[in-house]
């Protein structure tokens, strides 16, 4: 039995930000203000590396670099010699970054010199629409999307060579969306089969598929202390999965108001929580969640900032900071079209610390009465 106590912040209308922009990318490298007219292009992924933090911009074919201690704009890393082609995901590996492409096709990058490693690329890979990327144990893993189908590639990430490809109707792969891993084992979030499939990462062998129970087109997935967690994109709830036996321990909804899902898809994990996005609905939101008990404490959204959240797409975590980024935002210095951003937030308190780029003065807004309140409920689990 969970006696769970949640400190929400109430989020009953949205803040709107009407203001749009184009997208600017400089060609050139040196440490510019992100108020001076830098913007990104529809941001899908976030890692910190050589204590920066680097942003993928799917539209705009490009890697940020941002000093995240002022968010002094650093260098934009453009297609050219980089290979960079409406990226998707990033990761890291000690002073790589690993950029994974539409284009089947994975950039290695120095993140201390900017130089380009290599790019890894080729039928004998079987990339196909990567969306997800990740390193662990010096291997690099691309999670490869699509219908009736989905993979796991698998490289060496100190020479590119290919190591495995995980595929087959075994495994229950029907359009993964995202992955994790815990040790040896890497558990894939499937929206297509509405299930979990845990793997092996040193054979590649199946070690379970996790389906219903309450797991509605899985679109984000975390693991920490010994608990697996699942954004239920369908059913607007979170699945919490024990990560020792696989089993079920219980699956959270929004019907008391406590968690703000709707429609929930990233999960990050960071210091014995996990933290899930809402990247549409009517109020954007970030929701913090106990891992190992399920108890939400907070979540923040438009009213409460304002975040300008919109889209939320990729997190990152440094330190007592958490990083949300937005494909679309509402804070452009830039009228004609939309734009991404970044929002920096206290990781324990859920505080805003700053958006990025710095909401233009002239934006116009219209600001609500933000409600907060307390709720104890009893839930069995």
């Amino acid at each position: 039995m969970h006696s769970r106590t949640v400190r929400a912040a109430g989020c009953l209308s949205v803040l709107v930000a009407l203001a749009t922009c184009a997208w600017i990318f400089p060609s050139t490298v040196g440490a510019t203000s992100l108020t001076s007219g830098h913007e990104f292009d529809y941001p899908s992924g976030l890692v910190f590396a050589d204590g920066h933090l680097w942003v993928a911009n799917e539209h705009g074919n490009s890697v940020s670099e941002i000093d995240p201690s002022n968010g002094a704009w650093m260098a934009s890393l453009t297609s050219g010699p980089y290979g960079i082609d409406a990226p998707t995901a990033i990761a890291t590996n000690g002073p790589d970054i690993f950029v994974a492409n539409s284009v089947k096709s994975i950039s290695e990058i120095n993140a201390s010199t900017r130089q380009l490693v290599r790019i890894v690329f080729g039928s004998e890979y079987h990339f196909s629409r990567p969306v997800a990327i990740t390193v662990a144990g010096g291997r690099v893993l691309v999670l490869n999307a699509g219908t009736n189908a989905g993979s796991i590639t698998e490289f060496s990430a100190q020479n590119g060579l290919l190591l495995k490809t995980i595929s087959g109707s075994r495994f229950a792969f029907d359009d993964p969306a995202a992955f994790t891993t815990n040790g040896q084992d890497v558990y894939v979030a499937d929206k297509g089969n509405n299930s979990v499939t845990e793997v092996n990462m040193v054979t590649g062998r199946l070690v379970d598929v996790i389906s219903q129970q309450g797991l509605s087109e899985p679109d984000g997935i975390a693991v920490e202390d010994g608990r697996v967690w699942v954004a239920d994109n369908q059913s607007s709830a979170a699945t919490e999965i024990n990560a020792a036996n696989d089993t079920v321990v219980s699956t959270f909804n929004d019907s008391e108001g406590q968690y703000g899902f709707g429609n929930p898809t990233t999960v990050i994990a960071a210091a014995g929580n996990v933290y899930i996005a809402t990247p549409y609905s009517t109020s954007p939101m970030v929701t913090k969640v106990e891992a190992t008990t399920g108890t939400p404490d907070w979540y923040m959204c438009n009213t409460n900032g304002p975040y300008y959240f919109s889209e939320l797409s990729a997190f990152a975590v440094q330190g007592n900071n958490l990083w949300v980024a937005s494909r679309t935002g509402a804070n452009s210095k830039t009228p004609a079209a939309a734009t991404g951003s970044l929002t920096e937030m206290n990781i324990d308190s859920g505080d805003l610390i700053a958006t990025y780029p710095v909401p233009s003065s002239s934006t116009s807004t219209t600001t609500t009465t933000t409600i907060t309140t307390t709720t104890t409920t009893t839930t069995t689990s």
